[in-house]
């Protein structure tokens, strides 16, 4: 049957290689269901086992849901590489470079369209730096004019403060001059003018002529300024006018994809198709790794299930950092690194070399310390990656793109960038070969998209086998963790029921003792009240009859007195029975508490069910019940006193045909001694009797309990049988998923 499966499997696989998603999960459901029908059970062990395959649907449900996953993001056509690494490390500006060199679809298109768009705006990098030489003219002017008006200032400020000082002091003389003068002589002022009138009108003729001179020269100033005003006014103008064509080419431009530096630039994949000398294949740009995981985890998640290959890219010539450490939640670069690439066949790490200035892009490109920590890189990852990581590659990503672009935005600072590149280097091929750009395209043609039909069918399968694989670690875990669990079940159970075999024996010991004891009651009772009357000096025919009542007195005495013993023992028994179960109860939820805390439990929809205390005890004080009511069917008081008095009307009829004799008409002494050894005799045959029936009665009670027991027993013993259930049914989904995922592996 597996054979005939298979080879339908492999045909499928060969006509539509997309199907085999599809036959997997069909052979993972044909597993869980042969494990339903398997089940057979009945009784409260079937019910186990149904559970526990239920319960294994929660697994059944995550592998479904993975496949369907990998089927909606399966490529069977193009090599897919997707770029995958830290934030800002450059993997859209690498993804560029080749789009330009290998001229991709979409990157011609645009570029063409950029073109387009330039041409028609008319718009050069020569009016961006016309625009530009002229806005610095003006500024430059500015600051001459502001220069001048501060020389005109110092020019004349010292002149005409000296003017005004002398116009002050001479005020304030003539002043002084008038208050000294008689009335007429101020009179005679007027049409008289002293030698410090004429000074001070000849000053202030000299202040006007001062402030006229300035006023003359700054207006001229002053204009000149509003004349390089309007000039920069006028250049800032058109300069906006250029951003605004220059923003309608953005759209169009190189670069889009290229990150400004927030950690949140690229948030969704975007894809781009290459076809290099035949070779189709495809790159998806992938949001980073750090920032705002929320929004990526998804897209990284998409990406790395489509992804054929990965490029682990990273800004830093030094392996991956680990977690925040002990005091830290968030995982490290390393653990994203393990949990989103542990599914591929293909890993390799590009450390994309950072040059900002065109004279860092030289030859070698790394120095002794980036080499070295690059061999520390490649051996971290090649630990945590053992069979996916391949090797490290060498690039620096922007002076290659800036070599390669020729449609950037005029005025932008990537045209600054590239004419000052373009300027230190005789041409784009010594950049390409510096920036080791040129050598990674060959690496890509060769090495990594070489034979990429093989390669992608590889890396397909083993996603598949991974999503077995993965499931299967979480199901041996949890298998583990169950079989653990059933251990220390299964020794707690055994430890209860010992403790409780124990209490029967005891119980079984006590009933003895009860038995031994209410025969003594019986006897001393009929002898104390039989030896004090035959002091007295009865006759035989008193004595008879006493003898009579006393051995039913105390039969019926007996009768009441073993009631109330086997009930007072049974009842101590179940109470500490009782105290047995509740602290094996107890101990069994701790167990299964711990057993929670250890495994995902979510993962495996499976409970095993230890709170039966309640139930215990009810099964235990229902047993104690039964036993109870066993020596009200197994004892026949009646039975005994019947048996006992037939005896003592035996014995009197011997004393009878004693007294006959006349012996003991004339002795009373031998007649209280014959009485006395007659009442041992029937004690003694009436005991025989008695402890024959109380002894088949304390059997019965006994065995009752034993029985009765079984029940308790056999609940206790629930837990462990859900655990072998669980743990049997693991163990079978286990092989049979093992032997999928080794038929998919191979």
């Amino acid at each position: 049957m597996k054979s005939l499966f298979f080879i339908i499997y492999f045909w499928d696989f060969m006509t539509d290689p997309s199907l085999i998603y599809d036959e997997i999960q069909r052979q993972v459901v044909f597993v869980f269901n042969k494990l339903a029908e398997q089940q057979g059970s009945e009784g409260r062990v079937g019910e186990d086992i149904s559970a526990a395959v239920e319960g294994l649907g929660a697994l059944n449900k995550t592998i479904q849901d993975e496949y369907d996953k990998l089927k909606e993001l399966s490529e069977w056509t193009h090599f897919t590489i997707a770029f995958y690494g830290e934030t800002n490390a450059g993997k859209s500006t690498l993804i560029e470079a080749l789009r330009l060199l290998l001229k991709e679809p979409s990157k011609l298109k645009s570029q063409s369209q950029f073109k387009e768009a330039q041409r028609r705006s008319g718009l050069t990098q020569e009016a961006f730096d016309k625009v530009r030489h002229s806005i610095m003219s003006s500024e430059d002017k500015i600051e001459s004019v502001k220069k001048e008006l501060g020389k005109l200032d110092q020019k004349y400020s010292g002149a005409i403060k000296k003017v005004e000082l002398e116009i002050l002091r001479l005020s304030e003389l003539i002043q002084e001059i008038k208050t000294g003068l008689s009335w007429w002589k101020k009179i005679a002022t007027i049409f008289y003018k002293t030698p410090e009138s004429l000074q001070l009108k000849d000053e202030k003729n000299k202040l006007a002529k001062l402030l006229k001179e300035e006023n003359s020269e700054k207006k001229t100033i002053d204009l000149q300024l509003e004349a390089v005003f309007t000039q920069k006014k006028n250049a800032e103008k058109e300069q906006r006018r250029l951003d605004a064509k220059a923003e309608k080419l953005k759209e169009f431009a190189d670069g889009q994809i290229i990150g400004n530096g927030r950690s949140d630039f690229t948030r969704h994949n975007t894809a781009f198709k290459f076809n290099a000398g035949g070779q189709e294949f495809t790159l998806i740009d992938v949001p980073g790794i750090e920032g705002a995981e929320d929004l990526v985890r998804e897209p990284i998640a998409q990406a790395v299930r489509k992804a054929h290959a990965v490029f682990y890219v990273t800004r830093a010539p030094r392996p991956p950092q680990t977690h925040d450490g002990d005091a830290g939640s968030r995982k490290g670069t390393l653990e994203k690194i393990k949990e989103h690439l542990g599914a591929q066949t293909e890993v390799w790490s590009i450390y994309n070399h950072p040059v900002n200035n065109p004279r860092q892009l030289k030859k070698p490109l790394l120095d002794e310390n980036d080499v070295a920590g690059l061999v520390a890189m490649d051996e971290k990852l090649k630990k945590a990656l053992p069979d996916q990581y391949c090797k490290s590659l060498i690039v620096s990503a922007w002076p290659a793109y800036l070599s390669l672009t020729d449609c950037t935005v005029p005025g932008s600072k990537e045209t600054v960038e590239q004419k000052k590149l373009m300027t230190r280097f005789d041409s784009r091929d010594e950049i390409l070969t510096l920036s080791g750009l040129s050598e990674f395209v060959d690496t890509l043609k060769s090495d990594i998209v070489g034979d990429y039909r093989s390669k992608i069918r590889r890396s397909n399968l083993n996603k598949a086998y991974k999503v077995l694989e993965a499931s299967l670690v979480e199901l041996k875990k949890a298998h583990n963790v169950f079989e653990d669990g059933e251990k220390k079940v299964r020794s707690e159970v055994r430890h209860a029921k010992s403790q409780i075999d124990v209490l029967l024996e005891q119980f079984s010991g006590r009933l003895g003792a009860v038995r031994s004891k209410v025969i003594r009651n019986f006897e001393s009772q009929v002898q104390e009240q039989l030896y004090e009357r035959i002091d007295d000096d009865i006759s035989n025919d008193e004595f008879k009859r006493l003898l009579k009542e006393s051995v039913e007195e105390a039969s019926a005495n007996l009768e009441f007195g073993l009631r109330d013993a086997i009930k007072k023992e049974a009842e101590d028994v179940g109470v500490n029975i009782n105290k047995v179960v509740q602290r094996s109860n107890h101990h069994l939820r701790n167990i299964i508490a711990m057993q929670n805390e250890g495994i995902a439990m979510d993962k495996f929809d499976m409970t095993v069910d230890v709170d039966n205390g309640l139930q215990l005890t009810s099964l235990v004080a229902s047993g104690v019940g039964l036993v109870t009511g066993v020596f009200l069917l197994a004892s026949n008081p009646v039975g005994w006193t019947v048996a006992v008095v037939g005896g003592v009307l035996a014995v009197v009829g011997s004393l009878i045909g004693l007294a006959k004799s006349g012996i003991m008409l004339f002795n009373s002494n031998y007649k209280k001694s014959q009485q006395r050894k007659e009442t041992d005799k029937v004690l003694i045959k009436a005991k025989a009797s008695i402890g024959k029936e109380i002894g088949e009665v304390v059997e019965a009670v006994s065995q009752e309990m034993t029985k009765q027991m079984k029940v308790v027993y056999k609940e206790l013993q629930a837990p462990v049988n859900q655990y072998t259930a669980i743990t049997s049914t693991m163990k079978r989904a286990e092989s049979e998923l093992s032997s999928i995922a080794q038929r998919v592996k191979n």
